[in-house]
């Protein structure tokens, strides 16, 4: 287990020297230099968040929401920070997906 362990820490300092890591924590201080764009996108955020969960017709509302903020998605410090996001999350995904391959966990399947 021990051994396991020290194995991610590795994957997680590996992660943290990558180039999306890197530029993803560039592009964050360069938002949180700028609060008002910062706070905005948070709202956008949570907004969208709402939508996605309590919405009956969340992909009419997104795209709304979206529109009503074009100005700031088009601000070229949010969409560095929104790409370099992204970037890191396909990348958090694919480790995931290939860790995860091949482990079943259906433990209540087994009883039958």
């Amino acid at each position: 287990m021990e051994e396991l362990l020290q194995e991610c820490r590795k994957l997680n300092k590996m992660l943290t020297e990558s180039k999306q890591y890197k530029k993803f924590m560039n592009a964050r201080n360069n938002l949180r230099r700028n609060e008002d764009l910062e706070r905005k996108l948070r709202e956008l955020y949570a907004r969208n968040k709402e939508i996605q969960e309590y919405s009956g017709n969340a992909y009419e509302e997104t795209e709304r929401l979206y529109s009503e903020n074009d100005e700031l998605l088009h601000n070229s410090i949010v969409s560095e920070y929104i790409r370099a996001e992204d970037a890191l999350c396909r990348l958090l995904r694919e480790m995931l997906d290939i860790t995860a391959d091949g482990i079943r966990f259906d433990f209540l399947d087994e009883g039958r």
